[in-house]
């Protein structure tokens, strides 16, 4: 079977290779894949910043966000037949407190494993194979929309971090901000507009595309180029309950604590790398901290419920809203055509490999 690789921490290493069909075993499933998302994590693997191949391997099959159809099962499978559509989960658990509780997502001690980036093979090939646990079978009106799953798990569970944590008060958001217009920032936008807040969308570009369906969200977009973070409420003239901090930028991550409006709660999605430093009024952030009952929460991974939740939300949000979820996926390749696939992602919202596609 064709299947796509990187030498992990070597640049620009991706290429495409024929590897063995793989067997499954009595409580696994084989999936044939259809279509696989790229995302920043991949583009990153690639570029040699991080990313680990299992055991003693040279090799680690690249792709975590994938959509697939049942094409054998175990014996041992109860839930799943041939021809279901499904999803998988990406990470697997170590035996920490958390993960041992069925919470990898909220892993103790950092053993874990995650397909595609770290210690197991991604689905960025046309077949794998996987414990029934870790899939999700979506249904098949949702059709190849399936594929953006996974980044609207991430999305299920920051947005369900900020109410877990709130219900430490009586709260009723009305205004949540988003930092960040790329495929999941513009997720997270419509899941919080389908729970019913105004959402705030902020960005350094003025891109005509994303600016439309902001627009058909009823999202109010503003360019940070030409207004500061900081004078965002005033220009609302309303506090903002929830901000959910996607840009991959620290700079813009130090300063949401400085804007959230009383008893607020910033999620912090972004995964930030280097040394930057920056100068920021310490002494505000803790006063506003203190004296507003604000919080600040990371959030990484998503747990079972978000993902299923996740199927429902788009449903949900394509009845709602129809073509606009199509609107995220802007180009799709063949698996042949990874580099251009990868190179292009600066330019696109949402990178599909399609298997389907003939080079």
């Amino acid at each position: 079977m064709k299947a796509i690789a990187v030498v992990p921490k070597t640049k620009n290493s991706v290429s495409i290779l024929d590897m063995a069909n793989p067997n499954f075993k009595e409580n696994e499933v084989l999936v044939k894949v259809n279509l696989v998302g790229l995302d920043g994590t991949d583009k990153e693997i690639d570029e040699g910043i991080y990313g680990e191949a299992p055991g003693d391997e040279r090799l680690l099959v690249i792709g975590h966000e994938s959509f697939g159809e049942v094409e054998g099962t175990g014996g041992n499978i109860k839930s799943l037949n041939i021809g279901d559509r499904v999803v998988a989960m990406v990470r697997r658990p170590d035996d920490c407190l958390n993960c041992l509780a069925g919470e990898s997502d909220m892993c103790l001690k950092g053993n874990y494993t995650e397909r595609g980036i770290k210690g197991r093979h991604g689905y960025l090939s046309e077949y794998y194979v996987e414990e029934e646990k870790y899939l999700v079978k979506v249904p098949h009106e949702l059709g190849e929309l399936a594929v953006l799953l996974e980044p609207v798990s991430v999305a299920e569970k920051a947005i369900r971090m900020a109410f877990s944590v709130q219900k430490r008060m009586a709260w009723e958001p009305k205004l949540a901000m988003v930092t960040g217009t790329g495929s999941l920032g513009l997720i997270t936008a419509m899941l919080l507009r389908l729970r019913g807040l105004d959402v705030i969308s902020v960005d350094r570009s003025d891109d005509e595309y994303k600016a439309k369906i902001l627009s058909q969200l009823g999202v109010t977009h503003f360019n940070t180029k030409k207004i500061n973070l900081r004078d965002i409420p005033e220009k609302m003239g309303r506090q903002i309950d929830i901000i959910i901090e996607e840009t991959g930028s620290s700079n813009v991550a130090a300063e949401t604590p400085i804007v959230i409006g009383t008893n607020g709660v910033v999620v912090l999605t972004s995964i930030t790398g280097g040394d930057k430093k920056i100068e920021r009024p310490v002494d505000l952030v803790n006063l506003k901290m203190v004296l507003q009952n604000n919080t600040i929460v990371g959030s990484v991974n998503a747990h079972r419920q978000d993902f299923e939740r996740g199927v429902n939300d788009l449903m949900a949000v394509k009845e709602r809203w129809p073509g606009l979820l199509e609107k995220l996926i802007t180009a799709r390749y063949p698996p042949e055509d990874i580099r251009k696939a990868l190179d292009s992602m600066s330019e696109n919202i949402k990178v599909l490999i399609d298997f389907s596609i003939k080079n």
